[in-house]
């Protein structure tokens, strides 16, 4: 009888040195689309929380995160907007604040916070639009940019919705 067994199997070194290339194409391919290519002089980043994602705030003088976008370096031209909601709202002067804010939580600098008071009388709900001051800011690779919100009423039943969108302008400062 004749036996067919073999004690190893051994690949073809062409077949092989083929799969290997094959191997190495697709991982460098994967590793090259992972890596962040840095933005474009006009391109964009946005983010939004809709009415439907509210977020609630707590009655406080810190600043309370609503969204934040991450940035690569360069200079970059920050928009956004605050909506804020006070349900049944009682008398008294309804402070709210927002900004712009890059690395934390503030409302600093205080040339682009708003800070509003008003003076309500039972209004039930009030909706207050804030559009925030444009902000130029120059920052490194992968800097975090808040908008933030604030209510300082004594309503506990308050919460924000909105936008924050920056186009880059620069890759550097001049």
């Amino acid at each position: 009888m004749y036996n067919h067994q073999k004690k190893g199997k051994t690949m073809n070194p062409l077949i092989q040195l083929k799969t290997t290339a094959l191997i190495t194409t697709i991982a460098l391919a994967i590793f090259t689309g992972m890596v962040a290519r840095a933005a474009q002089i006009g391109a964009s980043v946005s983010s939004a929380v809709s009415v439907e994602n509210r977020v609630e705030l707590a009655v406080s003088n810190d600043p309370q995160e609503v969204t934040h976008i991450v940035l690569d370096s360069g200079v970059w031209l920050i928009s956004g907007q605050i909506n804020f909601l006070s349900l049944s709202t009682p008398a008294g002067t309804m402070f709210t604040a927002g900004n712009i804010s890059k690395d934390e939580l503030s409302f600093d600098p205080p040339e682009t916070a708003s800070v509003q008071a008003e003076e309500v009388a039972f209004l039930g709900n009030i909706i207050r639009p804030v559009a925030l001051v444009p902000r130029t800011v120059e920052v490194a690779n992968g800097t975090s940019v808040f908008l933030v919100a604030g209510s300082f009423n004594p309503n506990p039943n308050v919460t924000a919705w909105g936008f924050i969108t920056a186009v880059k302008i620069r890759n550097h400062a001049p």
